[in-house]
């Protein structure tokens, strides 16, 4: 089986090399960028299946280069900070972080997240079709894209994941387990505000249609 690489995108040598160490240990291919050029670098040159980001950065801010990262590398980025304000773990969900997880929680939490993350969860291969329709709506969520009347809405991935989810399951009621699971695969902790920040999103584009 072939070994997942990750981005560790952290400006503290010492928490770099921790972090580096401890997934190098559970079988990961590890790069380090103490700035964002690095990671910038990293993300054009490497093969990557996930980065995780700190918020603070010499020059920029983990939320001020999320977007551009994931323009280059199309693969989920995991915020791991310090900073523990509502205020900041929402903003880095809104600018395009997969998840938000406090330092404070450590690394075994980490690994447990971005194990999920990237496994191949049977709930998610049994809710995911390519293509699925109500009324007048079509969604192809092989390419993220929301048919509306003739108009196209592109969606994030994860927000095609909830709407495809959704609507395969229209006539049902579904809980946060559940459309964690599907996005994550694993149950809600009760901390993250992902889900809400998601649908939230996924409504104002609908609406605009």
């Amino acid at each position: 089986m072939k070994a997942k690489s990750i981005l560790i995108v952290e400006d503290d040598l010492f928490t770099s090399r921790l972090i580096s160490s401890f997934f190098e240990r559970k079988g990961f291919i590890t790069y380090q960028a103490y700035d964002s050029g690095a990671a910038f670098m990293y993300a054009a040159d490497k093969n990557l299946d996930v980065i995780i980001l700190d918020v603070t950065l010499p020059t920029d801010s983990g939320v001020s280069i999320v977007q551009k990262l994931k323009s280059i590398s199309p693969c989920p980025v995991i915020f791991y900070s310090s900073v523990t304000t509502e205020e900041m773990e929402i903003k880095a969900l809104e600018t395009g972080g997969d998840d938000f997880i406090n330092k404070q929680r450590g690394l075994n939490v980490l690994y447990a997240r971005i194990d999920r993350l990237l496994s191949k969860d049977a709930v998610e291969n049994e809710t995911t079709s390519s293509t699925v329709s109500i009324n007048n709506i079509l969604l192809d969520a092989e390419l993220s894209q929301c048919d509306i009347g003739g108009k196209i809405i592109e969606l994030q991935k994860k927000e095609s994941k909830v709407l495809n989810f959704l609507m395969l399951h229209k006539n049902s009621l579904v809980n946060r387990d559940e459309i964690s699971y599907v996005l994550n695969g694993y149950a809600y902790d009760g901390w993250s505000r992902s889900i809400d920040l998601i649908i939230c999103r996924l409504r104002k584009k609908l609406k605009a249609a």
